[in-house]
């Protein structure tokens, strides 16, 4: 077949069928949560205030922006699914499971006394309040000295407001449901109801 062959095919393909030869369209950022950025050296907060406020949302996010860099994950109440996240993300990831509070705090407290981590999440989202309140605050002291002293991100998950001077906090306002599971990743929106930055020194 000669190339003036060729060439009449693809114009003929192009009448036919223009919306196949059209430019892609650049994607949109697929949520606020991907412009998510935690400072290091800095104990930060996100409130979920519910199952469904997107804390499992939130820390896919958190994967995809820092999948090259060891993340670990201090699961509070053992529910996270790796499965659901993929081996590429969780290629990197350091899981810690605890079915108890103190586990996961003691757990927390020895990663940033390694010091080789640069993102440490402590989930306790699902945690009772009889437990939560059972927190000293001078431990939350601590934890915030020993991520200065690190240099680590230390972000604690929680279902409300726990923290007596995170450097940085966030507030989940989403409502997923099981509807949403049909949804790919891009079309999910998280609802950020507050974000705001506190200023304390540690």
């Amino acid at each position: 077949m000669s190339v003036l062959q060729i060439d009449k095919i693809r114009r003929q393909l192009r009448e036919k069928f223009p919306a196949a030869h059209r430019d892609p369209i650049p994607e949109e950022p697929s949520s606020k949560a991907t412009s998510l950025e935690f400072s290091a050296g800095h104990l930060s907060e996100i409130i979920s205030p519910h199952q469904s406020a997107g804390a499992s949302l939130i820390i896919c996010e958190l994967l995809d922006q820092k999948h090259d860099l060891p993340i670990a994950l201090v699961d509070g109440r053992d529910t996270f699914d790796p499965a659901s996240y993929g081996n590429d993300k969780c290629r990197h990831l350091i899981w810690l499971r605890c079915s108890k509070t103190e586990q996961a705090l003691k757990c927390t407290d020895l990663l940033l006394s390694d010091g080789n981590l640069p993102l440490i999440l402590l989930d306790l989202h699902l945690v009772s309040e009889r437990e939560l309140r059972q927190i000293p605050t001078t431990l939350w002291h601590r934890l915030k000295i020993q991520a200065r002293d690190s240099g680590a991100a230390l972000i604690s998950i929680t279902p409300r407001a726990l923290l007596p001077t995170p450097h940085h906090r966030l507030t989940l306002g989403g409502l997923f449901t099981l509807d949403h599971l049909e949804l790919t990743k891009p079309t999910l929106q998280l609802n950020q109801s507050e974000s705001r930055q506190i200023a304390g020194k540690a």
